[in-house]
């Protein structure tokens, strides 16, 4: 998986992490923020919390923590044009709080004639629990 869509948060950058992303509309993505670095070897991941700014333009859903808690991943659908602020807040089992920002412009130009969205809203928020 490319980079792109990948988020490597580190104890060394800084607590907010951001990565800035230019996406198509009308394309399904999963975004990965990998935890291991800012997370101490006996520290594990007890649940994240992915926060959107925009449930139209970046419709979120499917959150899961990976199988050696030390990352998260969220499926994200990319509706309509425009901006959107994707936020995973992680807390580990001895109360660690990391987080790690995408900001997403989705572009939809040109727009095919023969082009259907999905006219739906996407939730705020997404929780997942180990």
């Amino acid at each position: 998986m490319s980079r792109l869509f990948k988020g490597y948060c580190t104890e060394y950058l800084s607590a907010s992490q951001v990565q800035q992303v230019r996406v198509r509309r009308y394309q399904t993505r999963t975004l990965t923020v990998d935890f291991n670095g800012a997370i101490p070897k006996d520290e594990v991941i007890e649940s994240v919390r992915w926060d959107c700014t925009s449930p139209w333009a970046t419709y979120i859903y499917d959150a899961a923590v990976s199988a050696d808690q030390k990352s998260s991943t969220l499926k994200v659908d990319f509706n309509f044009a425009g901006w959107g602020g994707i936020k995973a807040t992680a807390t580990t089992d001895e109360g660690t709080i990391l987080n790690y920002e995408f900001f997403i412009t989705v572009k939809d130009a040109p727009l095919y004639p023969q082009a259907t969205y999905n006219l739906a809203n996407g939730p705020y928020f997404v929780v997942v629990s180990a």
